[in-house]
């Protein structure tokens, strides 16, 4: 049975702590239940290190860089307009077509490095 939220043994559920309500209305922590040790996940296989996951992203980041798209076919791929619209870098008033863009961008991309 479950009334307002507290189970057939008095616990309400707050977070990870169990709190047991007395008869009177009274609550306190279940200390026992608190100091259960902390169990690993089965899910768990290994706690990495820091290094371990560093090289597990450089090394996916590695494997991924057959799939990487140019500046120009995203642009393409994220604007409704694609080739038609016209850009601007922001703060500028210039107005750019399309492929003076992607020289623009790809000239200021060079000279920022």
């Amino acid at each position: 049975m479950n009334v307002n939220g507290i189970g057939a043994a008095g616990y309400l559920a707050a977070g990870k702590a169990k709190v047991r309500q007395a008869q009177d209305g009274t609550q306190s922590f279940d200390r026992e239940f608190m100091g259960m040790a902390s169990q690993t996940p089965s899910f768990v296989g290994k706690v990495w290190t820091k290094e371990e996951i560093m090289q597990s992203v450089d090394k996916q980041v590695q494997s991924n860089q057959s799939k990487k798209m140019s500046v120009s076919d995203m642009i393409k791929a994220t604007c409704i307009e694609g080739t038609r619209a016209q850009f601007r870098f922001a703060g500028e008033d210039k107005i750019y077509t399309f492929d003076e863009y992607i020289k623009e961008l790809d000239k200021r991309s060079k000279n920022s490095v």
